[in-house]
């Protein structure tokens, strides 16, 4: 965080936060310790301190309402909770049409190259991404949990349709791709392919280029992909 909030503890955003949700924001409001305590898993002694904080540090004000107290968060701690949310709203927005992956080189069948050789699917990406795909993809084990249930979300989200196609002798499954950077330098796609021998532990990634040689990159070499979603590819462009 930058700006008036960059100071702000944890404790004394959180307390913000929740203070917004009890209201207490340009007007004055019946907040009593015991009720920021509930609001926030806190003792009404834990609550009362958290608010002293908050006016010590001028983000909060306390006036006398009644036989109890009224509290409104201050114009710096207003800028503060603003600031906040602006950038926790810019970061899921960038979160929202990307995916980051990132695995370890690992040869493979040649299962890529024996269908990027075919000239449906070869026509089929280089429409879909925009460029003509060496014949060739760059594999990358995934080795962390995390990485491969990502892998796996892919799956199910709604990529560029590259559609099946017949040679006359055998018919070929439709391609979902996705558009994506390699190792923040190349552009690339990320293949899902219905007849592969891979499984959602290996991400197949395509380039204009050989990845390989272009990188530097042998087997067990890490390197990262960006995937971008939906329209992620057009904003960034």
């Amino acid at each position: 965080m930058s700006g008036k909030g960059a100071g702000l503890s944890a404790e004394q955003l959180t307390t913000l936060l929740h203070l917004v949700r009890l209201g207490a924001v340009n007007s004055f409001v019946n907040v009593t310790t015991a009720m920021l305590g509930g609001s926030m898993g806190l003792s009404q002694q834990a609550a009362s301190l958290r608010l002293s904080d908050l006016q010590r540090a001028g983000l909060a004000e306390r006036a006398h309402s009644g036989r109890g107290l009224a509290v409104r968060l201050s114009e710096e701690g207003l800028d503060a909770v603003e600031i906040f949310l602006a950038d926790v709203t810019a970061n899921l927005e960038r979160g929202r049409d990307t995916m980051q992956f990132r695995g370890a080189v690992s040869t493979g069948l040649k299962e890529g190259a024996y269908y990027l050789s075919l000239k449906g699917y070869a026509d089929g990406l280089a429409k879909a991404l925009g460029f003509e795909p060496y014949p060739g993809t760059l594999n990358l084990r995934l080795t962390s949990e995390a990485m491969v249930a990502q892998r796996r979300r892919l799956e199910l989200l709604k990529g560029i349709e590259v559609p099946g196609f017949s040679d006359g002798r055998r018919s070929f499954g439709g391609v979902k791709c996705f558009r994506a950077k390699v190792a923040g330098r190349h552009p690339g796609g990320v293949l899902a392919i219905e007849r592969t021998h891979h499984d959602s532990s290996v991400l197949e990634v395509v380039s204009p280029v050989n990845l390989r040689r272009s990188l530097g990159l042998k087997d067990g070499d890490e390197c990262a992909v960006m995937v971008y979603l939906g329209d992620g590819w057009a904003r960034r462009r």
